[in-house]
């Protein structure tokens, strides 16, 4: 369940290399994906990120505290698709958003982020789009949510996506709007 450091990594180029001030990471756990791209962010960069588990919001704010990087982490405690959802009543925008929550919310979580969450210009990736390639065999019913959300995602005509097989697969989407200039 942790992105580890090879993927942590990855994130952290993403962000440095967009420049993304404003990042969302749905899906917190332990936090370490969050304080990497913290780590690359300029001193007014902000992280907001969605943790559903009470126990795990204190436990990784007490490792965040611990680090400079910290103060520039907000975490929404509570089920994702309520706070990205009031994040877009809000009118928040988001550089950067990381998908990384349970798999059955990934349509959801997809789908309010490009709406309304997902600022000009920036990138949505998705963890474990390979999920150890499982979404791929005809039986593999507990893998049906990741195969739902790759089959939505081919559909779409207005986003580019790629698939980087980058520990258990991360999908990078951009609109197309956004990478044509228009």
């Amino acid at each position: 369940m942790l992105s580890g450091n090879l993927e942590g990594y990855v994130l952290k180029i993403f962000v440095s290399a967009s420049k993304a001030k404003r990042v969302l990471e749905v899906g917190m756990f332990t936090g370490c994906g969050a304080l990497g791209m913290a780590e690359v962010m300029p001193d007014d960069g902000k992280v907001v990120t969605c943790e559903f588990d009470p126990y795990l919001v204190k436990l990784t704010r007490t490792f965040l505290d611990r680090s400079p990087h910290g103060k520039k982490i907000t975490i929404l405690e509570g089920p994702a698709l309520d706070s990205l959802n009031d994040l877009g009543k809000k009118g928040e925008k988001f550089d950067f958003i990381f998908i990384d929550a349970d798999k059955p919310g990934h349509c959801d979580y997809f789908n309010v982020s490009i709406k309304d969450l997902l600022a000009p210009g920036g990138t949505i990736a998705l963890d474990n789009a390979l999920h150890n390639g499982k979404p791929y065999l005809k039986d593999s019913p507990e893998d049906e949510p990741i195969k739902r959300f790759n089959d939505m995602l081919i559909t779409r005509d207005d986003v580019y996506h790629v698939l980087m097989p980058v520990r258990d697969g991360i999908m990078l989407v951009r609109r197309k709007e956004d990478m044509n200039g228009c």
